[in-house]
């Protein structure tokens, strides 16, 4: 028996083994780097989405809240969330009294941040309009008007219809005769009209 041929394909094996259990482990060892890799992601993805549900869950419950007066129990300032109707903190408040005219309040309304809601009286008239009227009157009080005398060209361009060559032409009017004595010399000027100096009679001064 020749023992040389048989360590030289014994040898064979063993190298032939190694070779291939090497190339099992590192295919194993590339396998299990690129799982681990995309674990993370796959939670960082989950995590991203949970916490917009939750962000998104805490907007549309969130807290504000609102002031209750009128012929309530217990009149004041009450906390709630966005699902809840003005009937829902009604009750918060003890409900309505005895006395209340519960016919001009909308209890079905959702509720707001800031929100005052006012139960009146039977016989207490609630005059909606006349609050949003007085609110227009002071905000046309609190705009600055526009002077004709001081004004320079760019805020006479802030007027309506008052392009840059109108605006020119009453500073030069009011140069040539020692300024404005009313707003109605306005229509001494090329292309002021009655109308037009009528639409502009809130917005100007002199």
């Amino acid at each position: 028996m020749d023992y040389r041929k048989i360590v030289a394909q014994y040898s064979k094996f063993i190298i032939g083994g190694t070779i291939m259990m090497m190339l099992f482990g590192f295919s194993l060892f590339y396998f299990m780097n690129r799982r681990s890799n995309r674990e993370p992601e796959s939670e960082l993805t989950q995590y991203s989405t949970n916490s917009s549900q939750l962000l998104e869950t805490e907007s549309s419950s969130g807290q504000l809240y609102v002031d209750i007066k009128g012929a309530v129990e217990k009149p004041g300032i009450y906390e709630g969330h966005l699902q809840m109707r003005v009937w829902d903190v009604v009750m918060l408040a003890g409900g309505v009294k005895d006395d209340a005219d519960t016919k001009q309040v909308n209890f079905a309304e959702r509720i707001k941040d800031q929100m005052v809601i006012y139960v009146p009286k039977v016989g207490e008239e609630v005059q909606h309009n006349e609050k949003s009227t007085d609110s227009q009157i002071s905000q046309s009080d609190t705009v600055d008007k526009v002077n004709l005398n001081q004004a320079t060209e760019t805020e006479l361009q802030t007027l309506s219809g008052v392009g840059q060559k109108k605006a020119q032409e009453i500073i030069r009017y009011r140069e040539e005769n020692g300024g404005f004595k009313s707003i109605d010399d306005l229509k001494n000027i090329s292309g002021f009209g009655e109308k037009t100096v009528e639409k502009l009679k809130e917005f100007i001064t002199v």
